[in-house]
């Protein structure tokens, strides 16, 4: 699909996209194969000592590679931490302008944004712009999460003539929960500006002598990869560290709990139904998507997560103008999705055939966003 075809969807289409984890590299690590650990730990034999102290050292890996770093997210000399906080603000201003400018009067002024990432750089990138955007919450001095807040929409009157014009509005759906929910004594999600779970989390300190090594490097291809670790590996070794279960293992483990997310397990689905709010993301996911004449725009997401796969795929049978645009990261990644997705006619691929270039979120921006943002000003100007 070239670029003429994409100007043509996105100038026509009711805008979605599907951001995962790998969108938020080079800053934050990705999930790589803790979900499966995760399921096969709850389903173990293991006995409860050598159990926690498992469970404990795959999410404080987790905690140390995805999550973390949100503490950090307003530091200025990272590197990795610039690269990721431009792309993101890249892609959202092109978005904000394409709205705004894009000819077509038949459809709203708004972009779904679903995300499974817990980060916080689509609400960054989205605040830095000035940009309008809708992530559930109502509510000034103690903000509260509803998804009715989504069905929200927002326009502008004319001091003059009182005429009402529709502006650029961002529905950001985390699907997965995020690092800013907390939950309040009523039951209730509110907006947690200090992040105090975060903390709560990071204060508990762990020595690495306590903790298990949960991957390795491995090179396959001519590429090094992370591997994770089997459970049989992992109980190896305690036995041959000669690890104890200490109450720190505990203590990180309730305050990680805290943590409004689903956590990466195959059984996340069970915990979606059993709170009603992650059920209704999901469900204003599929919405969305039956949508006549719908796009979905997929970047730095592999489908492993089953729900959102099978709810994908379902949506796609069932909704003939539904287009799915899946940006993989190179050759490799498209394979790896291909074998998660069955195969459609309104399922296309974005990738570099010759494996020359990555197409992380600054090249997707670049290459398809930014350059449709320069057309609509030229050709308005």
């Amino acid at each position: 699909m070239d670029f003429e075809n994409i100007k043509k969807i996105i100038e026509s289409c009711h805008l979605n996209f599907l951001i995962g984890s790998g969108a938020s590299r080079p800053f934050l690590g990705t999930l790589g194969t803790i979900e499966k650990l995760l399921t096969d730990l709850a389903k173990s034999n293991i006995s409860d000592d050598n159990k926690i102290i498992i469970d404990a050292s795959i999410k404080k890996h987790y905690w140390d590679v995805a999550i973390k770093g949100n503490l950090n997210i307003n530091d200025t000399v990272d590197p990795s931490l610039n690269i990721t906080k431009k792309a993101y603000n890249d892609f959202y201003n092109s978005l904000n302008t394409i709205l705004n400018k894009r000819k077509t009067n038949l459809i709203s002024k708004k972009a779904n944004v679903f995300t499974t990432n817990m980060d916080l750089f689509n609400e960054k990138a989205l605040e830095e712009a000035g940009n309008t955007y809708n992530d559930g919450f109502s509510g000034r001095l103690n903000p509260i999460f509803g998804t009715e807040n989504f069905n929200n929409s927002i326009t502008k009157t004319s001091s003059h003539f009182e005429f009402q014009s529709e502006i650029p509005l961002f529905n950001l759906f985390k699907l997965h929960g995020s690092v800013n929910w907390l939950l309040n004594s009523e039951g209730k999600i509110k907006y947690d500006s200090n992040l105090e779970i975060l903390y709560q989390i990071d204060a508990i300190k762990i020595d690495k002598k306590d903790l298990l090594d949960i991957e390795y490097k491995k090179k396959i291809k001519g590429e090094e990869i992370w591997i994770s670790y089997t459970l049989d590996e992992l109980e190896a070794q305690i036995l041959k560290n000669k690890i104890a279960k200490i109450k720190e293992h505990d203590q990180f483990l309730e305050a990680y709990d805290k943590l409004i997310m689903i956590n990466p397990t195959k059984e996340k689905f069970e915990t979606t139904t059993r709170k009603l709010i992650f059920y209704e993301l999901l469900r204003m996911y599929s919405n969305n998507l039956e949508k006549e004449n719908s796009v979905l725009f997929v970047f730095g997401f592999s489908f492993a997560d089953e729900h959102i796969r099978e709810i994908t795929i379902r949506v796609a049978k069932a909704n003939p103008t539904l287009l799915i645009v899946i940006f993989a990261f190179n050759k490799a990644a498209k394979e790896d999705i291909e074998k998660e997705l069955t195969e459609r006619n309104n399922v296309v691929y974005i990738y570099d055939k010759d494996n020359k270039i990555n197409f992380s979120l600054d090249t997707i921006n670049e290459k398809y966003f930014k350059k449709l943002v320069e057309e609509l000003i030229s050709t308005n100007s």
